[in-house]
């Protein structure tokens, strides 16, 4: 390459060899391929970073939504654990025996199984708070027919007076009134205004409601459980045999 000024100074002379000019060539085509292609890398770059954006972000979320569900989990677990301590303590004071195992596992802690996955976390706490959950539900199956039961039982026992009044004689030997002669007297005695009503002192069913020899009209009624109690010397009977009556229901009335 020859370069001629216009004045008369000295022309320069420049060689360009071919392996100079291969180079050269190649550099300016790296030099145009990278500008071609240039800003489709920027834009997979930014693609990129804005997906790693998202990717942080959803990351924080799920930690987010893993601590509460941890805390939910938690919660769950106590309350559970609240309504066994309150189980036990009402079949100890009720005397249930064979009550279910409420101290069942509660699994492990879900910060050590989060690491299987949230499914897997679920499905083993789920697993164990079902197991607990069953177990309470039998108990508590256990101590409401317990409890039913008790019910049925205090509301059998006699345990208030047929009828307002003062004792003239209780239970055992005396003198009786009519003969004078030393008797075993089989009940109490209770005065009370004539015509005042006479009320049952417990559920229980009528047996008998008729006139009998010693003791004038007479209910009997039978409260199961062992229990039966009779009512003598009235002047009117308000029940009949067969039917059913509850605490405080009137069966007769006080005689003379």
């Amino acid at each position: 390459v020859l370069v001629l000024p216009h004045d008369s100074r000295r022309f320069r002379k420049l060689h360009l060899s071919r392996g100079f000019v291969l180079v050269t060539g190649l550099v300016l085509g790296i030099a145009l391929l990278a500008g071609l292609y240039s800003p489709h890398l920027l834009f997979k770059v930014r693609s990129q970073t804005e997906a790693m954006a998202r990717l942080e972000t959803e990351r924080r979320e799920l930690l987010e939504e893993k601590e509460r569900f941890e805390a939910s989990l938690s919660e769950l677990s106590e309350r559970i654990g609240s309504a066994e301590s309150r189980a036990l303590r009402m079949a100890s004071a009720l005397g249930v025996e064979g009550m279910p195992n409420l101290e069942a596992a509660a699994g492990g802690s879900p910060g050590e199984s989060f690491g299987d996955g949230v499914q897997g976390l679920l499905d083993e706490e789920l697993d164990a708070l079902s197991v607990r959950t069953e177990s309470l539900e039998q108990s508590m199956a256990a101590l409401s027919e317990s409890w039913e039961e008790r019910e049925r039982l205090l509301a059998s026992t006699p345990s208030v007076m047929p009828v307002r009044g003062w004792f003239s004689d209780g239970y055992g030997w005396r003198k009786d009134p009519i003969t004078s002669r030393r008797t075993f007297h089989k009940g109490l005695d209770i005065v009370a205004p004539v015509g005042a009503v006479v009320r049952a002192p417990a559920d229980g069913v009528v047996t008998r409601a008729s006139r009998t020899a010693g003791y004038g009209k007479m209910v009997d009624i039978s409260h199961g459980y062992g229990y039966r109690t009779r009512y003598g010397h009235m002047s009117e009977l308000l029940v009949k045999p067969g039917q059913r009556v509850r605490r405080g229901d009137a069966i007769g009335r006080i005689g003379s």
